[in-house]
């Protein structure tokens, strides 16, 4: 009974644990979705549109969290598309302070 109930517990702590020993981070999700083409688009969208108004920021300077508030307050001045800004956000987010 004894070596059952150990066996249980060891179980109930393997599996409580295992989300966390495959934990995988949100930056390196972003960056397995992103192909060569979207991270030159993205890359090309924030050096072209940007750098038109201010210096450009380092993408690692903000978290993912911060940056999308950041475009959003700039998306009008900088006169790009919802489509445009998606992607934009999708580069920072590969680039951004984890």
């Amino acid at each position: 009974m004894n070596t059952k109930r150990l066996f249980s517990i060891v179980v109930v702590i393997l599996l409580s644990s295992a989300g966390t020993m495959f934990a995988v981070k949100q930056n390196d999700t972003v960056k397995s979705k992103m192909t060569v083409d979207s991270v030159k688009t993205g890359n090309e969208l924030y050096v072209n549109k940007c750098s038109r108004c201010h210096k450009l920021k380092d993408p690692g300077k903000y978290t993912m969290v911060q940056w999308p508030g950041l475009v959003n307050k700039m998306q009008k001045r900088s006169k790009i598309t919802d489509e445009e800004k998606a992607i934009l956000l999708t580069y920072l987010a590969t680039e951004a302070k984890k």
